[in-house]
């Protein structure tokens, strides 16, 4: 049974104090406060009541820190194990005011939730199911427990809300552009991943998501990149078992999503190059090199730039087997060895990132061990970085004119439509071109100049040479 299907123990009390706070408010004339909600593909306004606030519960199953739970793997199975329990609502508490990158600091938005609420009260009711269990709102519980109030006005859901209902109804609410906080990156493709093992199609899901189709396969392809990277930075350590953790990837929502678009670009043509780009900029990534550092990666950094830390003539420890495509018995090509071997190193880094992050809790040998493979790391990956950045800015250099002059085409096309359309409809005089092609005349014979000299062999270059003649550059300023 999952999270979302539980209840609190005290559920039946917390009921039997709404039901009899609906009964009241029915009672009583005049307006009555309501909210609406999505139910069940139509809206629907449901009646709001003021709760104690120790009689309502963090909800356990929100998406909102789906992915910072991972923080403390032991806290998060107290939680599993008594979802409603004081130990388990005080790390939800936590982590609600955390920041979603580093959920032990707490997040400036939180703080400023807070000052909201304090300067003007709580402007919008959460939501509740009849046991109590906050749907929505629970940020706003916490921030209001913070500022020690005592009640908290909430939309109370009808008996029969199951969980596909609730999941629907936080969906729709976190989605609407006036919610006070997003989901992080982190926590928007769990939830994707929820409605996937509910056996959604995804189309339905792209809609719940308000997503275009290019964007659920990418956020498809992230997970999945996601948790191939934590499953293989596992070690046993301590009798049992550690990786990273989903909220480790919180911060490179950028970085994967271009690595995505170039391994996608890749992959149709040469697949072996698109998974020596993939293992290359994941170790990087967990590394935690920037976002401008993993675009100086290519699939030939390694072989270019880091050949004394990954040899490249194939060290693989063992071939990898051929695998089969899942829901097929078509065999797929196995990695070459280059990018097994670049594999072997991404999972070395992975495994000593994983150790690195338990720190004290980690037997002293394995840890200085991890110490020693992550600093030889990031010296070789440092200098590669640097190398290759020195490289692409001389090459920038060098394709910069290439690169303006590609512009300056694009600009003389649209000139070229502007000049068709005006004879179309009568509007054209040639006159008026005259003054801005004497300037182009005079850049063009200015770089034919420029690009004829420094040795320049006629009839080594025919674009170079034609601009020599509409320029009528005499043969005298060759060698100049």
């Amino acid at each position: 049974m999952s999270l979302a299907d539980l209840s609190p123990a005290e559920g039946n009390h917390v009921q039997s104090v709404i039901e009899q706070r609906l009964t009241a408010r029915a009672a009583q004339q005049g307006l009555k406060e309501t909210v609406t909600i999505e139910w069940r593909g139509q809206q629907m306004p449901i009646e709001v009541i003021s709760m104690p606030l120790d009689l309502l519960y963090y909800n356990p199953a929100t998406h909102r820190i789906r992915a910072q739970r991972t923080l403390d793997p032991e806290r998060d199975r107290e939680l599993e194990i008594d979802p409603f329990g004081d130990a388990g609502q005080a790390y939800l508490h936590s982590l609600l005011m955390g920041d979603p990158a580093s959920p032990s600091r707490v997040d400036p938005a939180f703080e400023a939730l807070k000052a909201d609420l304090e300067e003007h009260g709580q402007t919008e009711p959460g939501i509740t199911t009849r046991q109590g269990v906050l749907i929505n709102g629970n940020t706003r519980r916490a921030a209001l427990r913070e500022l020690n109030h005592q009640y908290m006005r909430v939309g109370v859901l009808p008996p029969d809300a199951g969980m596909d209902d609730r999941q629907a109804i936080e969906l729709s609410l976190q989605l609407r552009k006036d919610h006070k906080r997003d989901y992080s990156f982190m926590n928007f493709l769990l939830a994707i991943e929820e409605r996937i093992r509910a056996n959604r199609k995804p189309a339905e899901i792209q809609r719940d998501f308000r997503i275009r189709p290019a964007t659920y396969e990418q956020a498809v392809w992230i997970l999945a990149f996601v948790h191939e990277a934590i499953e293989r930075s596992t070690v046993e350590v301590n009798g049992g078992k550690a990786s990273l953790r989903l909220v480790d990837f919180e911060t490179h929502q950028g970085k994967m999503e271009e690595l995505y678009k170039a391994y996608m670009k890749r992959k149709v043509t040469d697949p072996d190059a698109a998974a020596a780009l993939r293992e290359q900029r994941l170790l990087a990534l967990a590394l935690d090199k920037s976002k401008t550092d993993l675009r100086l990666i290519e699939p030939d950094f390694a072989a270019s730039y880091l050949k004394d830390y990954i040899p490249q003539n194939g060290t693989a420890t063992a071939p990898a087997p051929a695998r089969t495509i899942p829901g097929t018995s078509i065999k797929a090509a196995a990695p070459s060895q280059s990018v097994q071997a670049l594999r072997e190193v991404a999972d070395r880094v992975l495994k000593a990132r994983t150790i690195e992050n338990l720190g004290p809790a980690a037997p002293v040998p394995l840890l200085a061990d991890a110490t020693q493979t992550l600093d030889a790391a990031r010296t070789a990956v440092d200098d590669a970085l640097d190398k290759a950045g020195k490289n692409g800015r001389v090459l920038k250099r060098r394709l910069g004119p290439s690169e303006r002059l590609s512009d300056a085409n694009d600009e003389l096309e649209l000139c070229l439509k502007a000049v068709a359309d005006a004879r179309a409809t009568g509007n054209f005089q040639a006159e008026d071109l005259d003054e801005q092609l004497a300037a182009m005349r005079a850049n063009l014979i200015k770089l034919a100049q420029l690009a004829s000299r420094g040795g320049y062999a006629p009839g080594s270059a025919a674009g170079v040479d034609w601009l020599r003649a509409v320029a009528s550059l005499p043969e005298a300023e060759d060698q100049q």
